[in-house]
């Protein structure tokens, strides 16, 4: 038995890889029945050679790039280059689209022109009299010239100009003299509907009707104004006491017009408040002055009659007439005082001088002349006396009568020293009587001084009263004359440094800057709409694209054959008439790396799809004819789409009669080589399908289709299986099973991404082995363009190196 397991072992070779089947599989087959086992054996080989394929393939899936990888997260810089050149059209589009309506809208506008004029705020005042109270100049600080701004820019300054220019009969600013668009008409409702439906249906409120003419008349002013108001631009450049004037209307004229204007009426403005403001200070200090004039000359009455009822008479400035004599009386007694103590010195000095007889070496007695007389008249006598004395003696009479006469002398300096004495006396008297008198004079004085100074607390009173108006009113009258002089010599706190000139080109449209912006916003356009229908657009146009998301191998690209190159022809009958075409390359670039890219090389192939129209049937017919021609191979293609066999007419001409793949299923053909139908202008042999099948699945997956699979291994070198689409139907995934690999056809730009993964998510879970995935149908003159590096942009470039 062991013997026989060797034998089996060793008899059982894999058609393509030259293995052994393992000997514990040889020793299973020994024990089953033996018919069962030649049924089975070329089955056995060819799960072992599927296996290896598996293996083949996971190994190559392992070293493509993983959708979690890193450099998933890496822009590719090419790419989008590539989206944008490849979507240049759409970019184009947008700015010949942009700019085309731009040029259009700026060929229909009409111009505007903006003519400027430029004033500033004086900081610098000047004024020949204080002033500033009444009418007081503009402080440049930013408040004051944001207000000035919202006075230039007032309906009141803007009304001004539309009554000074006639604005109100300028079609630009009053609509109403516009001539009526008859498209304005055509659309306004007035214009077909009665009062009464306009009414109804709220058009019109019946208001309009109730206005009189001064009320229109007045609507449409401020309609005017509103309008010139937005025509008017008033700006400050920061950090500057500059104020800008701009005007924008249709004619350059009328702007540079219309803003010097508006600076004049600003100045006249000025002027005219200030002119208003002095007029009101004059006329209210006047008023004023008046009042005033009459409160002083009240006051100065009443201070005048308190003091004639008081008695309060002013001998100076300063000083009463009372205080007056106060302090005179005060100075004369206290004079009166003093005399009387020195004439009382002078007469305790003169009594006690005489108490002690010598009154005569008194000094008002030596300062007396006729003592003085008396006392040389004495010392004469006395010296005669001497003499006579001494010449007749003291008995004689002449010395008696010396002595008589020296007597008399000395009585009448005696008498006369009594009298100064005496004297002396009348003066202490005289003195005494005087200091009193000035006493009681001034004790009297004082009584009444205090009475007037009692009145004088309210009489000062009344003057502060009368010297506080007194001051006001020469404040008031001072202030007065200041701005009657001011009144001609006001001046505005603006003036114009810069007259509006007519401009000579439009400030809008700024053409160049509008073709500018709408240029960059047509390429923003052209870039979004780019990248939108990038991410809306769900189809394949690289291989590298497509491995990296179905995790297949790319077998090829095969490219589109334009009418020109197929000259009426099909794209199967093309690849035998131009064998060495970029066409036939591309097919054979895919068989290639179809066969020669796995460990075991795929006998039996099945050419699936996702959609219907992807060009399978065409890659899987024209593959085959190319190699069939080639004449080293045998080669079978087996149209196994039993609902819709459509390639009959195509390579089947000349044939009598031809039996279809589904006759042999349902049995009505006992052999399949019965169906082989061989295509005369490349040795392929066909077996075609009726396409009107109604049981496609049971039959793809009965005795007989399992027969035709195993038996055409034995006679044919490369089999290819034409199967339906994945979604629309599931015939193709019974017929994977039963084949060695399955090969997915993906169109060019066009087979949903979605879909294709959803197919080959179908083949994995139905355990079916994919070798890989061809693109179809690619545009290689877009492909190109689009700057994609890979063979089908080769194959454009130099096929023609290889092609006749």
């Amino acid at each position: 038995m062991e013997g026989l397991a060797d034998a089996i072992g060793g008899a059982l070779v894999c058609p393509l890889g030259g293995g052994r089947v393992d000997t514990k599989a040889a020793m299973l087959l020994v024990r089953i029945p033996a018919t069962w086992t030649c049924t089975r054996v070329n089955a056995i080989t060819e799960r072992s050679d599927r296996e290896r394929s598996d293996r083949d393939d996971s190994n190559w899936r392992q070293h493509q790039p993983d959708d979690a990888s890193p450099d998933d997260d890496v822009i590719d810089i090419k790419a989008l280059l590539r989206t944008v050149w490849r979507r240049r059209g759409v970019i184009l589009g947008s700015i010949v689209l942009l700019c085309g309506l731009a040029v259009l809208w700026l060929v229909q506008i009409t111009p505007r022109y903006t003519s400027t004029a430029l004033m500033t705020i004086d900081p610098r005042q000047e004024s020949v009299v204080d002033i500033e109270a009444v009418v007081s100049g503009l402080s440049p600080d930013t408040s004051v010239i944001n207000t000035e701004l919202d006075v230039l820019s007032s309906r009141r300054l803007v009304g001004k100009l539309v009554d000074t220019e006639g604005l109100l009969t300028d079609p630009e600013f009053n609509s109403a003299l516009e001539p009526e668009n008859p498209l304005t008409r055509l659309l306004d409702p007035e214009t077909y509907l009665s009062p009464e439906w306009l009414a109804a249906l709220g058009l019109r409120t019946g208001e309009e009707e109730a206005l009189s003419e001064a009320e229109r008349r007045e609507q449409e002013r401020a309609r005017v104004v509103d309008a010139v108001t937005e025509a008017v631009r008033v700006s400050n450049p920061g950090l500057s006491y500059t104020i800008r004037i701009a005007f924008e209307t249709e004619s350059g004229k009328k702007s540079a017009a219309l803003a010097n204007a508006l600076a004049k009426l600003y100045l006249t403005d000025q002027l005219e408040a200030k002119y208003e403001a002095t007029e009101r200070a004059t006329n209210w200090l006047n008023d004023r002055i008046g009042s005033l004039r009459d409160r002083v000359r009240e006051a100065e009455l009443a201070v005048q009659s308190f003091r004639e009822q008081n008695q309060i008479v002013q001998a100076s400035q300063d000083v009463t007439v009372l205080e007056q004599q106060l302090a005179e009386l005060n100075s004369q007694l206290i004079e009166a005082e003093t005399d009387l103590a020195e004439a009382e010195a002078r007469y305790g000095q003169v009594r006690d001088m005489a108490r002690r007889g010598a009154i005569a070496a008194l000094g008002d007695v030596l300062k007396s002349t006729l003592i003085q007389r008396l006392r040389e008249q004495e010392a004469e006598v006395r010296r005669r006396q001497a003499d006579v004395s001494s010449r007749y003696g003291n008995r004689h009479p002449d010395v008696a009568k010396v002595r008589a006469e020296l007597s008399d002398i000395r009585g009448k300096i005696a008498e006369e020293v009594n009298k100064i004495v005496t004297s002396v006396g009348n003066e202490v008297q005289v003195a005494r009587s005087r200091a009193r008198s000035l006493q009681a004079k001034l004790d009297d004085l004082k009584a009444i001084s205090a009475t007037i100074d009692k009145a004088r607390v309210q009489l000062r009173e009344l003057e502060r009263e009368a010297d506080s108006s007194r001051t006001l009113l020469e404040t008031f009258l001072s202030r007065f004359k200041e701005t009657a002089s001011q009144e001609n010599l006001q001046q505005a706190d603006a003036r114009v440094i810069s007259r509006a000139e007519v401009p000579v080109h439009p400030s809008f449209p700024n053409k160049k800057l509008i073709l500018a912006v709408v240029f960059v916003l047509a390429v923003m356009v052209g870039l979004g709409l780019t990248f939108l229908l990038e991410l809306l657009d769900h189809g394949y146009r690289t291989l590298d694209h497509l491995q990296k998301e179905t995790h297949l191998k790319g077998l090829g690209m095969v490219p589109r054959l334009s009418r020109g190159e197929l000259r009426g022809k099909t794209p199967i009958e093309y690849v035998l008439r131009s064998p060495t075409s970029a066409y036939a390359e591309a097919l054979r670039s895919a068989h290639t790396t179809l066969t020669f890219g796995q460990a075991a090389m795929p006998k039996a192939v099945v050419v699936t799809s996702t959609l219907p129209d992807e060009g399978k049937t065409t890659l899987g017919l024209s593959l085959a004819r190319l190699l069939a021609r080639a004449g080293n191979r045998r080669v079978l293609f087996v149209e196994a789409d039993l609902r819709r066999g459509d390639i009959g007419g195509l390579v089947s001409r000349g044939q009598t009669q031809i039996q279809y793949v589904d006759d042999f299923l349902a049995g009505t053909v006992p052999k399949w080589k019965d169906c082989v139908v061989t295509d005369k202008g490349s040795n392929l042999d066909m077996i075609l399908a009726s396409g009107k099948c109604e049981n496609a699945q049971a039959l793809l997956h009965s005795e007989a289709m399992a027969t035709l699979v195993r038996e055409s291994r034995d006679d044919y070198d490369f089999i290819i299986y034409d199967s339906p689409p994945l979604l629309a139907v599931s015939d193709a995934i019974l017929l994977s099973r039963q084949v060695d690999t399955t090969v997915m056809v993906v169109k060019w730009e066009a087979t949903p991404r979605e879909g294709v993964l959803t197919a080959i998510s179908v083949l994995r879970k139905a355990d079916v082995h994919v070798s890989g995935v061809v693109m179809t149908q690619v545009d290689a003159h877009r492909h190109a363009r689009y700057g994609y590096r890979d063979n089908i942009s080769y194959y454009k470039r130099y096929g023609h190196y290889y092609a006749n």
